[in-house]
């Protein structure tokens, strides 16, 4: 059987036609294209951040970072496997872009007993090397080089959804229920007196007329609460259950938690849940994917950080955190913010904004305050190991301790008082 039959009528564009099912590949496709990717290269005592590399800078030579992002969670989301082909390598053999290839036209033919190292790949009836593809499985099981397909594992529950959709749609399209009854109590209507009566009570209630009824007619409007349409909650059970699969927030696909309306504190708290539960198990898999396919020392990370959306003032006060102990100078909290570096000081004693000094020492410095850290809480007199000038302090030295000012209202005392 061809794999795009085994998902049930219509394959995977039809299982996309299910509502919950293509909102939760939306988001989790969306969610990882979103985030930008960085490029290190670990020296051994320490991670540092380079220029993207040809393959990171430009994966596709047809689409841009996004879509190949996009194509990368579809197709693993939906098959269990995406298949990226190497199109384009550099003069070290390493790949330099990578095309997605649709998972309905890949065929994995494993050995018996299993054996990777014997495992072919075929695309459109033509062999592939394996050294030629990148594979990243979404759902993995030993014995089997393509990873599970949740269309075709959950093909009973997704062929329930679209027969509960068709059910609902049909019981729109009837009408649903009779919209209302009208009734005579006095004489008994012929088929033919009803039919008439029928055609103009119609014509009414399609024109918004008022209604005339005569002392013997009543009319009863038949309302049918939403709840009692069994489809509504068939549909959302069902969406909760695919939300699962995925692990994607069911209030998200419109399904229900269990415990009923449950929402985080704020929406800070609930990106980086998100980001935590839904989106990293994706980030995790293309990084350590990719990590095989660039230079030695070198790796790819996500930028996790850059989908939490924080107020202007949370932002701030997180710079002012790092700034306060040295872990970000100004200048590099202006590249975040978009600005431009402070200009360069032309004197020596001017503030440098690429200087990491934290922010406590530096106020310290400029009130003439020496302060040793790490000395304990001895130093002179008892301050913990901070000695300050002495013209911070009257009385060292002999000093006589100055006297009283009176104020410009006449309190206080006077001079020698």
């Amino acid at each position: 059987m061809h794999p795009a039959r085994q998902y049930g009528a219509g394959g995977v564009d039809g299982a996309l036609r299910l509502q919950p099912v293509y909102s939760s590949v939306r988001i989790l496709a969306e969610g990882v294209a979103q985030l930008p990717w960085e490029q290190f290269r670990d020296t051994g005592d320490q991670q540092v951040k380079m220029p993207l590399g040809q393959l990171l800078a430009k994966p596709s030579a047809f689409g841009n970072k996004f879509d190949w992002k996009y194509q990368y969670v579809s197709s693993a989301a939906l098959d269990g496997t995406a298949f990226g082909l190497i199109t384009q390598t550099d003069g070290y053999g390493f790949p330099t872009t990578v095309e997605w290839l649709p998972p309905e036209l890949v065929a994995v033919q494993d050995s018996s007993p299993f054996n990777p190292a014997k495992t072919r790949f075929y695309y459109a009836g033509r062999e592939v090397p394996r050294d030629q593809l990148l594979l990243v499985r979404a759902f993995t099981i030993p014995g089997r080089t393509r990873g599970v397909s949740p269309i075709k594992h959950f093909q009973m529950l997704i062929e329930s959804g679209m027969d509960a959709l068709a059910y609902g749609a049909g019981w729109y399209k009837s009408g649903g229920a009779p919209p209302g009854v009208f009734k005579n109590a006095e004489y008994e209507v012929e088929e033919e007196q009803s039919n008439v009566i029928r055609r103009k009570l119609v014509a009414v209630q399609r024109n918004r007329e008022p209604l005339v009824l005569g002392r013997d007619w009543t009319y009863t409007p038949i309302v049918v609460p939403p709840d009692e349409a069994q489809f509504i909650n068939a549909m959302q059970m069902n969406a909760t259950q695919i939300a699962a699969i995925y692990g994607v927030p069911p209030h998200k696909v419109g399904g229900t938690t269990s415990t009923g309306d449950m929402r985080y504190s704020n929406v800070e708290s609930e990106q980086i849940g998100f980001i935590q539960d839904t989106l990293d198990p994706w980030l995790v898999r293309l990084e350590e994917a990719l990590a095989e396919y660039l230079p030695a020392s070198q790796y790819m990370q996500f930028n996790r950080d850059a989908r939490l959306r924080m107020t202007p003032e949370t932002r701030w006060g997180v710079y002012r955190a790092a700034r306060d102990i040295g872990g970000m100078n100004v200048d590099e909290i202006r590249k975040a913010e978009g600005l431009k570096p402070l200009p360069r000081p032309t004197d020596a004693d001017d503030y440098d904004g690429q200087d990491f000094t934290p922010l406590q020492i530096q106020v310290a410095a400029a009130r003439g305050i020496k302060e040793i850290i790490g000395e304990g809480t001895g130093g002179e007199g008892g301050t913990g190991g901070v000695e300050r000038n002495p013209q911070d302090n009257p009385q060292a030295d002999g000093a006589q301790p100055m006297r009283p000012v009176p104020s410009s209202n006449g309190n206080g005392r006077p001079r020698g008082g």
